[in-house]
């Protein structure tokens, strides 16, 4: 099935609204229990936000180890892998796992422990030991809202496993797009200025700028890639 059935499927459900670029989804915790929704929408501006994070952080530190949560944001970051292998590459996320699985140049380290299937990731307090006995060059990491400089997710658990992937990273950079924006969650990770840099999509207004700014926290903004957007466009998974 092609993105762009599966986002006439999911409009059909009345879980998101297709628009002109691309569609939208509502700012609930259903969007982010749907691992199959989270990874069909904002294509181009997760692309685009992970592949910034990539070239800042390949600028900072020497990548011989990686450290990815379960964000579909993250998973962008894969393909760039490819130029720094072998690496050892430390993720919960199960749709990483499989892919990483096959390329013997990865070594894999494969956090378990309670398996969630709406985040097709492993929690608990096996994973969250796990993590903090190791140490990793550098996290790519996403949450499911940013409000007045805080991050958030629904899950306790969730939460407390990706404050454990921090407490372990040299270097700790986020990934969003501006939609986290709009969204809300009870639990909180952390502030943003936690992160060495925060990655966000061109799509951010003005005032969420200012506000980001504001934070102290390190913003990069991602410009879009023309080319992958008309890819894209012509693939069906943004609607025109």
């Amino acid at each position: 099935m092609t993105i762009h059935r599966d986002l006439d499927h999911l409009h059909a459900q009345g879980m998101l609204r297709k628009v002109r670029s691309g569609a939208e989804a509502p700012p609930s915790e259903a969007f982010e229990r749907n691992i199959d929704l989270r990874k069909a929408l904002n294509l181009a501006e997760k692309r685009a936000v992970a592949a910034t994070g990539f070239d800042w952080a390949a600028s900072q530190v020497e990548m011989q180890a990686v450290a990815m949560d379960d964000s579909t944001t993250a998973l962008h970051v894969l393909p760039r892998l490819s130029e720094r292998l072998p690496l050892t590459v430390v993720t919960n996320f199960l749709p990483a796992i499989n892919e990483l699985s096959t390329d013997p140049r990865v070594r894999l380290n494969a956090i378990g422990g309670d398996y969630v299937p709406e985040f097709s990731s492993f929690v608990g307090a096996q994973a969250v030991r796990a993590l903090r006995d190791m140490h990793y060059d550098v996290l790519f990491m996403s949450v499911t809202a940013v409000s007045r400089g805080m991050c958030f997710h629904p899950s306790s658990a969730a939460a407390e496993l990706k404050r454990a992937f921090m407490e372990s990273a040299e270097l700790r950079v986020l990934l969003i797009d501006h939609t986290k924006l709009a969204r809300r969650a009870i639990h909180r990770i952390c502030a943003l200025e936690d992160f060495d840099a925060v990655v966000i999509d061109a799509g951010v207004g003005a005032d969420d700028m200012e506000q980001l700014e504001a934070t102290g926290a390190n913003i990069i903004v991602a410009q879009p890639d023309p080319t992958l957007t008309a890819e894209l466009e012509l693939s069906g998974a943004t609607p025109r």
